[in-house]
């Protein structure tokens, strides 16, 4: 299990040789950097906060800080992220369960309603953070995190066990409908929980991930994407989302990521199977219009016009995994997007939250990958 842990989000995408990138090309340079950017722009004293969104905080943007930290081998970063969790986003008191209230604003919790999504890589992270630092008490709180994800954030439909986007009976739906979001689905992350704690669940939700995903790629109208929400009737069968646009957007498009870290990993089959549908789309989209744009909607037309770095590291994970001819400009895209001032990196803009809590991946996977083969 240590071998596994290191690498679970590290392998989202398998990057090319220098050959085909862009300046800057020392990934090691734009890894440091971009961290001592993400720091000094989004996180205080262990709070992440949303620039672009009136300096909120959500408990997404925790998760992600903690991983990159524990990534980093930032201890002080890591343990100020989760020491403000605990104290201000944990539902302990208020709910009797270790997720996290979902959404902070003007100094107090404004929605106490966890999200599963940052709930599995708030449990990751602190998994990792115990295989990095030797301390149990991280073990211990992603033990009781996960039994909390296992207690309150899944659910049986039709004798088949899925994974709710926020507690059941908190967050939305009705009755007749069952909310589901692909992207919060992480069959990686699932496989490491099944292999702490034993609990077979965890397995039946990667069972689920594939079964999903292979039914919402079949039957959308752009065949090969997924959309960001989608809901459940009493017998499985999958529907629209009520008051959800059907698009391939900002939440979807993690779902090749999360894809792609398994096939890496595991080499799971079903995951190849995923990513080769995904990478159809992208290779005739680009190959077509020169570009791939940040959403597609259901219909012909697509959402956005603009690019978009994490749409590119998406499209590069799938392309790559399918061997397709157009990953290396996917490969281009993504590094076109990256800034620097002085000593610092961003991709995007500087003060863009989502975009800089991810896309710095593919060039840290760089450095891993090159010190896999040098070991």
């Amino acid at each position: 299990m240590k071998n596994l842990i290191p690498l679970l989000l590290l392998s989202l995408v398998q990057l090319l040789s220098s050959s085909c990138s862009a300046a800057p090309v020392d990934p090691e340079e734009v890894v440091r950097g971009s961290w001592v950017h993400y720091k000094r722009t989004f996180i205080t004293e262990g709070r992440v906060v949303r620039p672009q969104n009136s300096n909120d905080t959500v408990s997404e943007g925790e998760a992600y800080a903690m991983l990159r930290a524990v990534l980093m081998d930032d201890r002080k970063t890591f343990d100020e992220c989760l020491a403000w969790s605990k104290a201000e986003l944990s539902r302990r008191e208020s709910h009797g369960d270790d997720l996290l209230a979902w959404h902070f604003e003007n100094g107090r919790v404004s929605d106490s309603t966890a999200a599963s999504d940052a709930d599995i890589d708030y449990a990751y992270s602190l998994l990792l953070a115990w295989h990095t630092w030797q301390e149990s008490h991280y073990l211990d709180l992603a033990r009781k995190v996960l039994q909390s994800i296992l207690d309150k954030e899944t659910v049986l439909v039709n004798n088949r066990l899925y994974l709710l986007p926020w507690p059941a009976g908190e967050g939305g739906g009705t009755p007749e409908t069952v909310p589901q979001n692909p992207s919060y689905y992480a069959p990686s992350h699932f496989k490491l929980f099944y292999a702490v704690t034993e609990d077979n669940r965890w397995m039946e939700l990667v069972d689920t991930t594939y079964d999903l995903l292979g039914r919402l790629q079949k039957s959308s109208r752009k065949p090969g994407l997924v959309p960001d929400w989608c809901a459940l009737d009493p017998q499985g069968n999958i529907l629209p989302m009520p008051g959800r646009e059907n698009v391939y957007g900002w939440d979807a498009v993690r779902v090749p990521l999360r894809v792609a870290a398994d096939y890496r990993l595991n080499d799971d089959h079903r995951a190849l199977k995923v990513l080769r549908r995904f990478s159809e789309f992208f290779e005739q989209e680009f190959r077509e219009n020169g570009k791939i744009v940040s959403g597609y909607s259901g219909s012909d037309a697509t959402k956005s016009s603009m690019e978009n770095p994490l749409f590119y590291c998406a499209a590069y994970a799938a392309t790559e995994a399918a061997k397709s001819s157009v990953a290396p400009e996917m490969l281009q895209h993504l590094r076109d997007f990256i800034h620097r001032k002085n000593d610092e990196y961003y991709y995007n803009e500087a003060d863009d939250y989502y975009v800089n809590s991810l896309a710095w991946l593919a060039e840290y996977f760089q450095i891993t990958k090159t010190t896999a083969t040098n070991d």
